[in-house]
C-alpha cells in the first residue's frame, strides 16, 4: 500500500527532498533509498495518511543524509591537514619513497575486515555512491559510514606513522 502511495507522490516527494538538501542527485539518492525502505517493509495495515507517513520518512532519511555529509566533510577537513597542495618535483628519491609509502599503505589496509575493504574499494576506486553500496553488499548506510571512517583513519594513521608523526597527532 505505501508503494502506492509513493509511486502516487513520488514527484512531491523529490521536489521536498531537494529543497530540503540544496541538491537533485541527493534528493533522487535519499528517494531510492526510501522506495527500498518501503519494497522491504512487511505488508502491515498501512498509516492513516500514507503521505504524511513517507513525507516523515524522507525528511528523516533527509536529515540523516545531512548528518553524515556534514561528518564527511569535517573528516575531509581533518585530512586536507596531512595532504601536500605544493607542486613537487618527481625524482627518483620522490618516486621510490612513493613507492615505498604505497605497499606500506596497501599492507595496512590489508588488515581491514574484509567488509571493510570492499566498502573503501567500491567508493574510492569505483566511485559508487553510498546507496548503491549499501544495497549491493546488504548492509545499511550506517555501516557503509562506520567502515569507510574506519578505513580512512586506518590509512591516516598509517601514513602519519611512515612519515615519522604521531599518528594521534592532527596535521
Amino acid at each position: 500500500m505505501l508503494l502506492v502511495a509513493y509511486r502516487k507522490h513520488e514527484k512531491d516527494l523529490l521536489r521536498f527532498l531537494r529543497r530540503r538538501l540544496g541538491s537533485a542527485a541527493a534528493a533522487e539518492d535519499i528517494a531510492h533509498d526510501l522506495y527500498l525502505k518501503l519494497y522491504r517493509m512487511p505488508e502491515t495495515e498501512p498509516p492513516r495518511d500514507g503521505r504524511s507517513y513517507l513525507f516523515r520518512m524522507a525528511a528523516n532519511l533527509a536529515t540523516d543524509h545531512m548528518r553524515v555529509e556534514k561528518r564527511r566533510s569535517e573528516i575531509r577537513a581533518e585530512m586536507g591537514h596531512t595532504l601536500r597542495t605544493s607542486e613537487m618535483v618527481v625524482t627518483p628519491e620522490r618516486a621510490a619513497l612513493a613507492r615505498a609509502e604505497l605497499a606500506f599503505l596497501e599492507a595496512e589496509a590489508s588488515r581491514l575486515p574484509a567488509r571493510c575493504r570492499r566498502i573503501f574499494y567500491l567508493s574510492r576506486y569505483e566511485g559508487w555512491s553510498h546507496v548503491r553500496i549499501a544495497e549491493a553488499l546488504g548492509v545499511g548506510l550506517t555501516t557503509v559510514h562506520k567502515d569507510l571512517k574506519l578505513a580512512m583513519s586506518t590509512l591516516l594513521a598509517a601514513r602519519r606513522r611512515f612519515h615519522g608523526q604521531d599518528p594521534d597527532s592532527v596535521g
